[in-house]
């Protein structure tokens, strides 16, 4: 019976023991006063996936804009959002489908004309004026190439740019 007591006494002591005894420094950071925090290199560019691509070492590693009268061939076909997008018999419900031609975009349910459009390698950036539902709007947008030209990320600021990024793959060519 002592022998019992005895365990029931001694067993809570070895479980605060290895516990660790609470705030001192095993995984706290805070109690790691050597702990070294990095900063991000310069020559790194956030990319609309969250992930950190190098761009080089030197500014003149990135070319310069230039403007463009239209939207350059590689920027140009059918985008899609999720698979279904790019099904042409799905063009009825195809909400994240984008369509790039040479003077426009077309969405869904919008329509959106470039203007002050530059471009400097795989990135152009230009002005976007929507119409769409009885409404009208600007956007100032970028368009960025990634993939060797497979996705395209929009991104950039004013009404219906909430929530994005927007990620789209380049859609197979449909034979006519």
């Amino acid at each position: 019976m002592m022998m019992i007591r005895c365990g029931a006494l001694f067993l809570p002591l070895v479980l605060i023991a290895c516990s660790g005894g609470g705030g001192e420094a095993g995984n706290n950071a805070q109690g790691d006063a050597s702990a070294v925090v990095e900063e991000a290199p310069d020559n790194l560019q956030d990319d609309p996936v969250n992930s950190v691509v190098p761009i080089g070492n030197t500014a003149s590693a990135l070319p310069a804009a230039t403007p463009v009268t239209s939207i350059p061939v590689a920027f140009q076909g059918r985008w899609g959002m999720v698979p279904n997008d790019c099904d042409p018999k799905m063009d009825y419900a195809a909400k994240g489908l984008m369509t790039v031609t040479a003077d426009r975009l077309r969405f869904y349910e919008s329509r959106a004309t470039i203007s002050d459009a530059k471009q400097a390698g795989t990135v152009l950036t230009a002005t976007l004026s929507f119409s769409g539902e009885g409404q009208t709007w600007q956007q100032q947008a970028r368009m960025t190439l990634l993939d060797d030209g497979k996705t395209l990320v929009r991104d950039g600021t004013g009404e219906g740019m909430e929530g994005g990024p927007f990620r789209y793959s380049k859609c197979p060519e449909v034979a006519a």
